[in-house]
C-alpha cells in the first residue's frame, strides 16, 4: 500500500483508535500528576529546602535573623497555649 492511498474503514478505525488511546494516556498522565498530592507535597518541600539553602548561602545574616524570629514566635505561641491549658485545669 502506498502512503498516498486512501485508508479503508478498518484502517481508519485503527488510526482513530490509536489517536484516541494516545489522548487518553495523555489525559490520564495529567490527572495522575494533579491528583498525586503526596508527590506534590514532596515536590513543594524539596523546593522549599532548596530556597532555604540558597537564602542561607546568599544572605546568612538575614537567614539567622529569620530563624531566631521564627523560634521566638513559636516559643510565644507554645507558652500562650500551655498557659491557657494550665489555667483551664485550675
Amino acid at each position: 500500500m502506498s502512503q498516498n492511498a486512501p485508508l479503508n474503514d478498518r484502517e481508519l478505525g485503527f488510526v482513530e483508535a490509536s489517536q484516541a488511546r494516545e489522548e487518553l494516556y495523555d489525559t490520564l498522565g495529567q490527572l495522575r500528576e494533579r491528583l498525586d498530592y503526596a508527590q506534590r507535597i514532596d515536590d513543594g518541600v524539596s523546593r522549599a529546602k532548596h530556597r532555604i539553602a540558597a537564602e542561607k548561602r546568599e544572605n546568612p545574616l538575614r537567614f539567622a535573623a529569620f530563624a531566631v524570629g521564627t523560634a521566638a514566635v513559636c516559643g510565644v505561641v507554645v507558652w500562650a497555649v500551655s498557659s491557657k491549658i494550665i489555667r483551664s485545669f485550675r
